[in-house]
């Protein structure tokens, strides 16, 4: 059996979630798709994270204790370093309501997603990303 370690990924994410039932299924759905996946719990967890690795797209869960995900949504942009990370929200909120807190997101899933959605949710941030990218 060969081993996957070393083999390329499609780009690397990180998913920020309390629930640990969540960060699970979205984990599990984008390995599936050839992604590598950091999942942590928390916003605080999600900065240092992004302080010891750069993540090519970022999902995170709106409501958490401590830092929210409207917290860390800005944190992330503010800083030159993860300002250009894709950030996809996932929330039971609606798009609207979380619009009027924090418009920065590039993507806003319904929570819970299939698996599918989320994908392809992915894919077309990154494809915008290294289009917006020159070189």
């Amino acid at each position: 059996m060969q081993s996957t370690e070393n083999l390329p990924t499609r780009g690397r994410v990180l998913t920020v979630d309390d629930s640990p039932v969540m960060r699970v299924l979205v984990t599990a759905s984008l390995e599936a798709l050839g992604y590598s996946v950091e999942a942590v719990d928390s916003g605080y967890a999600a900065l240092e994270a992004t302080r010891l690795e750069d993540f090519d797209a970022v999902i995170l869960d709106v409501d958490m204790p401590g830092m929210d995900g409207l917290a860390l949504g800005r944190a992330l942009r503010g800083d030159p370093r993860t300002c250009s990370s894709m950030i996809a929200m996932h929330t039971t909120l609606e798009e609207a309501a979380v619009r009027c807190g924090f418009d920065a997101y590039d993507a806003f899933l319904p929570k819970p997603c299939e698996a599918r959605m989320l994908g392809e949710c992915v894919d077309r941030m990154l494809r915008e990303r290294r289009q917006r990218t020159p070189g």
